[in-house]
């Protein structure tokens, strides 16, 4: 019966395709889309990825987990209180660089940025860069980056978007971004609220009574989360070529630390954590002339507090400034070159003033691109870091992309990369109590890639296939492990390696426009050597699946939409001692309804998470929610 609807489907959708005649060339839709053009002119042969605007807005409520998890074959280790941490390319949490404007927002205590703190609602645009780009985005990028944008669109006039969600289990989101400007300057003030309280039923096997095993009715319990924040925009263009961008973003989050199911059976304290950040980032360029200039200065305050114990804050105070120069001499050779700059203050109850009162980062680069017979493009980025009494290695990458065929209707691309990478040590690892080793070196990595992408385009049928290898090496990677006292210490050798397969295409059936998207990812990760004692080696590093893929579908048709993504996350390792988590698929599905009315747009959506009511873990022992329910309202609204 499958194979039958599977069949007909087939047919009903390339049967309704009318025969086209080939377009020409420049028609031809390029999915390497402009936002993330100024990170691919200097890194030929990386992989790079955006996520669309109808998706972001499928997942606007919450963090980037959801939106990673759904849309790209990305793992993220998550529970449902609050807490997610990526695996990008089987690396750790410490090795993505999370970058808004010319600000790494990663904590430099833990080293990472909670994914579910992130508000995807905030932002226009999301970037996703596979693989080494320490040459380019500096310590922590070895498994990859991902880009925060934001979009200037130099209102003229006043305009009002908003956004209310009601959600299954207490979920609430609440957007506002009010845009006006006069077409050279402009304000962009963004604002959200999010909450849950993650109150959802689920069925608990551990209730500790041998005698009979059977799971029981329970409700997660401590597990809420508030989130709340601001970006305010400040722009003025004093030329099509010359402009200040500023941006504030202010944000706190609070979040109660989700119990494992045997603690909530019978829980009987709540723990929670609060983070206040504020990040400032306010840039200058000058491109009139053939030498380009940019200039950046920024400030990050980060503090977290345990439970309402203030005595027990951890913070960090930073500086940043940076200095670039441009030129391209003609269309297929040019540079740029660089100085960052950043002053470090950390706040933390468990750091010896005597050890660590400040410290200073200065990194200086240089990246070329050329460019010869309209086929093959070679890419260079050099860069060199200081730390104050820290060494770090010296980071290069090179990169070339080679058109082997093009004709009216399609482009056949070959790429590949090779690039060094590295990440200094978070100031807990080294400052923490007695605890902290000042002795760890930087983790060293080197990266190589090869792809290979199709795109084809013809009228009513655009497709896009990219393939990609990719072998990494990762020396000195740090793990904390207990040897009588917890410590950090440089333990393993880490080779990453895998295949990455994804696909985008849209067509169009009659009078209704489809889209389908499918990633797919085998990631074998393995420490091949391990310095401890009681340490694993050639053995599926924990919480990473080796198979992980997930695929979407959405039809267009006049005002209405209709999607259904699915995702499939393979086994896991939890621990050391072989314990393995069920692979698992989960199904999501929604339907969208715009409408306009006086000119003005508003647009109702509903969904549905978990369709099948699907019973899994991500995190051992912690329950996840089961089929849930929301319901959107948006508006666009032009005042003035």
């Amino acid at each position: 019966m499958r194979r039958f609807i599977l069949s007909g489907l087939l047919v009903l959708l390339f049967g309704g395709l009318d025969a086209q005649q080939p377009s020409v060339a420049d028609t031809i839709l390029l999915h390497e889309v402009t936002s993330y053009a100024p990170y691919k002119k200097y890194q030929a042969g990386a992989k790079m990825e955006s996520i669309s605007a109808e998706q972001m807005q499928f997942a606007q409520a919450g963090g980037l987990d959801n939106l990673l998890m759904r849309f790209t074959p990305i793992y993220v280790k998550s529970n449902a209180g609050g807490l997610s941490t990526i695996r990008l390319r089987g690396t750790s949490p410490n090795h993505t660089s999370v970058n808004f404007g010319g600000i790494n927002v990663n904590s430099l205590t833990l080293g990472h940025s909670n994914m579910a703190s992130v508000p995807s609602y905030l932002f226009d645009g999301l970037d996703l860069q596979y693989g080494s780009s320490s040459a380019v985005n500096g310590s922590g990028s070895i498994g990859g980056a991902i880009y925060l944008g934001l979009q200037n669109n130099w209102t003229d006039g006043l305009k009002l978007k908003t956004t209310i969600t009601q959600g299954s289990f207490g979920e609430q989101l609440y957007g506002a971004k009010i845009f006006a400007g006069n077409g050279k300057f402009e304000s962009v003030t963004r604002l959200f609220y999010f909450s849950k309280r993650n109150d959802f039923p689920f069925e608990n096997p551990y209730t500790g009574d041998v005698e009979n095993r059977d799971p029981v009715k329970d409700r997660q319990k401590g597990a809420a989360v508030e989130n709340r924040g601001l970006i305010q925009e400040l722009n003025y263009r004093f030329h099509p070529d010359e402009f200040i961008t500023s941006a504030i973003w202010l944000e706190q989050d609070w979040h109660e630390v989700q119990p494992n199911m045997p603690t909530n059976l019978n829980l009987k304290t709540l723990e929670e954590l609060d983070n206040q950040h504020v990040r400032i980032w306010s840039e200058y360029q000058n491109n009139k002339r053939s030498l380009n200039y940019r200039a950046g200065v920024g400030y990050v305050h980060d503090v977290q507090v345990y439970d309402s114990i203030t005595e027990q804050r951890i913070g960090t105070d930073r500086l940043i400034s940076e200095l670039e120069l441009k030129q391209d001499f003609n269309p297929g050779l040019g540079y740029k070159a660089g100085v960052k700059y950043r002053y470090i203050v950390p706040d933390v109850y468990a750091y010896s003033e005597e050890v660590i009162d400040s410290e200073q980062h200065l990194d200086a680069y240089f990246s070329a691109f050329f460019t010869a017979w309209q086929r093959l493009k070679l890419t260079l980025n050099l860069r060199q870091s200081f730390v104050t009494n820290f060494s770090v290695p010296f980071t290069p990458s090179l990169g070339a992309e080679y058109r082997l065929f093009t004709n009216e209707t399609s482009i056949l691309k070959l790429s590949s990369a090779i690039a060094k990478s590295f990440r200094v040590p978070t100031f807990n690892d080294r400052y923490w109590g007695t605890q902290g080793n000042p002795n760890l070196k930087a983790e060293d990595g080197m990266s190589y890639e090869a792809g290979l992408s199709y795109i084809y385009c013809d009228a009513g049928f655009q497709s896009e296939l990219k393939l990609n290898a990719f072998y990494m090496d990762v020396k000195n990677w740090i793990e904390w492990r207990n040897f009588g006292v917890w410590q950090a210490r440089n333990l393993m050798e880490v080779v990453s390696k895998g295949i990455e397969l994804q696909s985008n295409t849209d067509w169009q059936l009659g009078a209704t426009d489809l889209n389908f998207k499918l990633n797919y990812n085998f990631n074998p990760v393995e420490a091949v050597e391990n310095i401890s004692e009681t340490g694993i080696t050639h053995r599926q590093l924990i919480y990473v699946p080796k198979h992980m893929g997930n695929a979407f579908l959405m039809a267009t048709r006049k005002q209405w939409q209709i999607y259904i993504d699915g995702t499939y996350t393979g086994s896991r390792f939890s621990d050391d001692f072989g314990h393995e988590l069920d692979s698992y698929f989960l199904t999501n599905c929604g339907l969208l309804r715009s409408i306009n009315y006086n000119s003005q747009q508003f647009k109702l959506s509903f969904s549905v998470q978990n369709l099948f009511d699907v019973d899994y873990q991500n995190q051992r022992y912690y329950a996840m929610p089961g089929r849930s329910f929301r319901i959107s309202i948006s508006s666009n609204l032009n005042i003035l």
